[in-house]
């Protein structure tokens, strides 16, 4: 139905340009040359109506469906900022316009606002979040404001789950080498609460421990913590959001997930990753150190338990299999590095007879 409605506007076009061609040959044959005009426009006018129809309606579609991803509030800072830039444009131009000789300068002047609003839809809807935050239109904070000290890039770090979990930005906080302020996404924040509220023991206590660092780094550590609501429709999974929305904001990625950080470096995002410094600063357990922990769970090999220090280091402990659910005493017999951190090997301390006659 479309393309029949496009079809008849330019058969109309075309017979009307053709009977006027025709009509101003002049002579006796004036007639007879409108009349030819007209059935040859309506004729070139049915076949490049059909073209002309399917290209807008495929062209339609591709709009259509951009729409269709792009969040409602991205569209209307685009429309505002098309009909706002294209109205502007228009109002310069029409000057410019009747200085020159004819008719000549409207098509130009029809080419440059439809440039003009083009441009404003681009950038209104690139911009949507700030333009509606500074006009109050949005509950978001406004990421490039003042808190910031008008630059994000430099002045704000974008963090992930794996970094609050890891307990690395409390103590470089306390310590005084974090000054930026941290944007956490809202998505980051349902993602810890879903760990907090996990059936894993382990699980649960990592994502509740998450959510008492983000309260005492904005209430002790004097670190800005603010909540970022902006949302990522295109991506499902939270590592591809938060890569697009690092993008988008142009700050750094804070992560301690090595393959988060490869693929964001990989599309253009710088990448700090808090473990390597803590592991560089962190004090080495060397062999006869004693911990203390708890035996969480057995290990994978025979008579081994499995416990974690509190910033998260797993501690593998031998002949320990009859001690998983209580504390242990337990002193360091080597220390291994891996790509996902230090792991520890010890085993358990003979200072605990009543323990150590149920293993």
């Amino acid at each position: 139905m479309f393309v029949e409605i496009v079809r008849l506007f330019v058969v109309f076009l075309a017979t009307a340009g053709g009977f006027a061609i025709g009509a101003g040959s002049g002579g006796a044959e004036a007639g007879n040359g409108a009349v030819l005009g007209a059935t040859l426009g309506a004729s070139l006018g049915y076949v490049l109506g059909g073209v002309v129809g399917r290209l807008f309606r495929r062209a339609m579609g591709v709009v259509d469906r951009r729409i269709e991803q792009a969040p409602a509030h991205h569209v209307f800072a685009g429309a505002v900022g098309g009909i706002a830039l294209g109205g502007l444009t228009g109002v310069i131009g029409i000057p410019a316009v009747l200085l020159l000789p004819g008719r000549a300068g409207w098509p130009l002047l029809g080419l440059c606002i439809w440039m003009g609003a083009y441009q404003g839809f681009c950038y209104g809807s690139r911009k949507s979040d700030d333009l509606l935050a500074m006009a109050g239109l949005s509950s978001r904070p406004l990421v490039r404001a003042s808190p910031f000290g008008g630059n994000v890039e430099q002045d704000a770090l974008l963090v992930d789950t794996s970094a609050v979990i890891d307990g690395c930005l409390l103590p470089l906080a306390r310590a005084g080498f974090l000054r930026d302020a941290l944007l956490v996404p809202r998505f980051v924040l349902d993602e810890l609460q879903g760990i907090a509220d996990a059936q894993d023991p382990n699980r649960r206590r990592r994502g509740r421990r998450g959510l008492e660092i983000l309260e005492t780094l904005r209430e002790q550590a004097g670190v800005e913590v603010h909540v970022l609501d902006d949302e990522v429709p295109e991506h499902e999974e939270v590592d591809a959001k938060l890569v697009a929305l690092a993008r988008r904001l142009r700050t750094s990625l804070v992560t301690v997930d090595e393959p988060l950080q490869r693929v964001a470096e990989l599309q253009g995002v710088r990448c700090l990753s808090v473990r390597r410094l803590t592991e560089g600063l962190r004090p080495t357990h060397v062999a006869g150190d004693r911990l203390r922990l708890h035996v969480s769970k057995p290990g994978k090999e025979p008579g081994q338990g499995v416990g974690f220090l509190d910033d998260g280091t797993m501690v593998v402990v031998t002949d320990a299999d009859g001690l998983v659910g209580h504390d242990a005493d337990v002193s360091v017999s080597s220390t291994v590095q891996t790509s996902m951190g230090r792991m520890i090997f010890a085993t358990v301390s003979r200072s605990q007879p009543e323990l150590l006659g149920r293993a």
